[in-house]
Order: structure tokens, then C-alpha cells, then sequence
């Protein structure tokens, strides 16, 4: 693994404190590299980052074989519950959030999707009175949906003190959420300033019976980034854009082009741990794989795992779609991947992409996204979120260890590394398979 020197991010040797609450020693990780330190925290911050010598009330010890992140930030997962409860059963805020903890992830965001979904502030502000239950287990942030509704109402402005982030979708999905590809550029006026997601699925190839899989997801990306180009430069400037669950060669190949552009917005992606470990030959296999948008040839598959190694892809966002056995098997659409986050992040490192690009895809590029300047790197005054992977001690995937409602997971059986610690805010949440209350 990738070792630097602490410069600039531990402290000098030798030195000692005062006690702190909490202290965490071993190896952390950076973007920028790897360094031995110990880590004093109270009150939720970190206090301080020091080579050796701090004292703790505490103390947790990682060891051999174990890499300390900054606490993995999910930006894209559907919890399901909202004032309705219509979906409760699937999976709620206090399960979501468990699950959350169990797979490492100390921040997660709730996309707007559910059956009354979030396009107006006084939905948004249900949704948080019921993520009340689950205060203290992983953050809840909230996502906002785009509607030609909400554009032409002023909803937008009122939701933006509510949320993290808008979603579009640009393909039908449930609650009506749909925006044609004509409405963007006025779309992205009026979210300028907040980050936006894209669901990237071409709506007339999808009633057209789909040419291509991979024709829709590249052609609804580009009408995105044509309808930023159409805009003037001090709008791009303000403007953040995230193509979502991105599944293709030819996505990636249109993304690399279009960032080359002098005058491209800032634009990122993601992808999915599902379509970096499966292929459409095991969606073919096993109908609990179907997904939107679907698995694709093994190509893409090592395509996108090489972008992601070589940081062309800029985040790793779960999609946890909590649907039960049975809706899978009527052929629902997505899997549930919070609870095996961090194990499948340690088989990605295994497999040869580095910590400190995990570091950037988990923690740093998904906070800095969000503008959540009190997370996503191991830094004094930050927020003591800690996801403390071991890649010796492996976890066999099964569903009577998931804390999610829907109880199966796509890896089922899959050995994967573990998930030792959760911390937020410097209190440990989980230990192993364990959730801590």
C-alpha cells in the first residue's frame, strides 16, 4: 500500500496533551496519502493529529491489516419512508441508518423518489421530523426532485435551505418526477448554486423500446451537458453537476470529452458498487440483479473499475434500493448496498484500487460536492466521523447479518473484508457485524 509522510498532517513526535475523550491510532488515510498518527477527539471534532504521545479516556487501537478513513459519505440512497409510510416496510430512517453504520457509511443522502416525494420545503421537512429516529446513527442529509411543477411555482427557492442537493431525473420514475430535456436549462438556472444529480436515462429512447441500453444513458447525458454549455459562464461557474450510477464505457467516453471542453462546468460522476461487480451475464443468471440503469458487458464492467482506479470516475455511491424478495422476483428494479459498503470498498482496495482514491470517491469528493466542509477528511475541527476498514478479517455476505428491512443482498455468500468501526462524532456505532446502541 501507498505510505507518505505525515508533513503538514501530524504533528511532531514526543509531545503530550491534555486527556482527550476519545483517542484513535493507526494508519489514516488521505486522497493524498498514507501516515501512522494518533488522533485525539472530544466533543465530536477532532483535536488533534499527532505522531505519538496523545492521552485518551479512551482509546481505539487499529492494527494490522486495518486503514482509518474519514467516514464514508454516501450521496445517493433511497430510504424509502415518508409521511405516507406507504413504503415503510421496505426499509425506514432508523433501519436505513443502521444499515448505514453496519457497511461504514456515517453520512447519507435520501433521494427525493418515494411515493410523496420531495419537491416541495414542507415535504422535505417531513421527511427530516421522521429521520428524527435516527439521530445518532448515520447523518441524514435530504435530496430535493426537480419538476416542471416546482420550476414553475418558485418551489425550487423555498426547498434550497432544506436540502443538500437537487435530483432530476430525465426518465418517468415514481411520484411523477420526470423532467423533459427541454425544461434543463431553465432547471438549472434555478438550482444554480446548489449541486444537482442527474438520472440519466433518455425518455423517447425508453418509448421507443430502447435502440440501446447504453444509446439512452449517453444520449440523456449529453442533453445535460449540451443544456449547461447553452448557458452564460458566470452561470456554469456557479453550478455542480453529478451524472449518477454511471454504467458504460461509452458514458465515460463522453464525460472524459466533454471535461476537455475550456469552458465545461464543473461535472462529476459516479458509479455503483453493483455495475463494478457484476455484468449483464449474471443479470441473465439471477433476476434479483435487474436494475435501471441495467448491468452491462464485462468490458464496461473492467472499464469502469480502470476509470475508477485512474480518479475519471469521481465518487462511490451506493443506490441502496431496498426492494423486498418478492417485488424483485415481480421484477423491481435495484439493490440494496448500504449494509456491505465498506466490505466492498475493501474488496476494491484488495483488488487494486488505491486507499487514498478511496479516501477522495467516499469521504473527500462526495463531502466537498455537498459542500460539507465539516467532513470528509481527517483534519483538525472537523467532525470525528471514522470508517475503520480491516482487510484481514474477512465477512461472508449473508442476510442474517443486514440491518436494511429488505433483508437479502446482492453479494450474498461474497467474502469480503470488514467493517471493524463506525464512529460518529466520535462515538463508536458499530463493532464488526455489530450495530451499537
Amino acid at each position: 500500500m501507498e505510505r507518505r509522510g505525515e508533513e503538514g498532517r501530524a504533528g511532531s513526535g514526543g509531545e503530550r496533551e491534555g486527556m482527550h475523550e476519545l483517542v484513535i491510532e493507526g494508519r489514516f488515510v488521505h486522497p493524498e496519502g498514507i501516515f501512522e498518527a494518533e488522533v485525539g477527539v472530544d466533543e465530536g471534532r477532532i483535536s488533534a493529529v499527532r505522531k505519538q504521545g496523545l492521552s485518551g479516556e479512551k482509546r481505539v487501537s487499529a492494527g494490522a491489516g486495518c486503514l482509518i478513513f474519514p467516514g464514508f459519505v454516501d450521496l445517493h440512497a433511497h430510504l424509502r419512508e415518508d409521511e405516507s409510510h406507504e413504503w415503510s416496510y421496505k426499509e425506514d430512517f432508523l433501519s436505513g441508518a443502521k444499515a448505514a453504520i453496519h457497511g461504514g457509511v456515517t453520512t447519507v443522502v435520501d433521494m427525493p423518489n418515494t411515493p410523496r416525494p420531495a419537491t416541495s420545503a414542507e415535504r422535505v421537512r417531513a421527511k427530516k421530523r421522521l429521520a428524527e429516529k435516527a439521530r445518532g446513527y448515520a447523518e441524514i442529509l435530504f435530496c430535493g426532485g426537480v419538476t416542471e411543477e416546482n420550476l414553475h411555482s418558485g418551489e425550487i427557492e423555498r426547498m434550497r435551505e432544506e436540502v443538500v442537493a437537487f435530483k432530476i431525473y430525465l426518465c418517468e420514475t415514481t411520484g411523477g418526477l420526470y423532467l423533459p430535456a427541454n425544461a434543463l436549462p431553465k432547471a438549472l438556472l434555478a438550482t444554480r448554486g446548489k449541486p444537482v444529480v442527474f438520472h440519466c436515462e433518455d425518455q423517447e429512447l425508453v418509448l421507443r423500446g430502447r435502440r440501446s441500453e447504453a444509446a439512452t444513458e449517453v444520449s440523456a447525458v449529453r442533453s445535460v451537458l449540451s443544456a449547461a454549455l447553452s448557458l452564460n459562464a458566470n452561470v456554469r461557474a456557479e453550478m455542480k453537476i453529478n451524472i449518477a450510477h454511471v454504467s458504460s464505457e461509452e458514458t465515460v467516453l463522453a464525460l472524459r470529452t466533454f471535461r476537455n471542453h475550456t469552458d465545461a462546468p464543473r461535472v462529476f460522476c459516479e458509479v455503483t458498487p453493483h455495475h463494478l461487480f457484476f455484468s449483464e451475464k449474471d443479470a441473465a443468471r439471477n433476476r434479483m440483479l435487474r436494475v435501471n440503469p441495467p448491468l452491462r458487458s464485462e468490458r464496461s464492467r473492467r472499464m469502469l473499475l480502470n476509470a475508477l482506479k485512474r480518479g475519471e470516475i469521481d465518487f462511490i455511491a451506493s443506490d441502496h434500493a431496498p426492494h423486498t424478495a418478492a417485488e424483485k422476483a415481480e421484477g423491481a428494479a435495484g439493490v440494496p448496498n448500504l449494509d456491505t459498503f465498506g466490505s466492498f470498498v475493501g474488496w476494491l482496495i484488495l483488488r487494486g484500487v488505491s486507499p487514498c482514491r478511496i479516501a477522495s470517491a467516499c469521504a473527500a469528493m462526495p463531502a466537498s460536492f455537498l459542500s460539507l466542509k465539516d467532513r470528509g477528511r481527517i483534519e483538525e475541527g472537523k467532525r470525528a466521523d471514522f470508517t475503520i476498514l480491516d482487510l484481514k478479517r474477512l465477512r461472508k455476505i449473508s442476510s442474517e447479518h443486514l440491518y436494511t428491512k429488505c433483508g437479502w443482498s446482492p453479494f450474498e455468500g461474497c467474502e469480503f473484508p470488514s467493517v471493524r468501526h463506525t464512529i460518529v462524532k466520535g462515538e463508536v456505532k458499530s463493532e464488526y457485524d455489530d450495530v451499537l446502541d
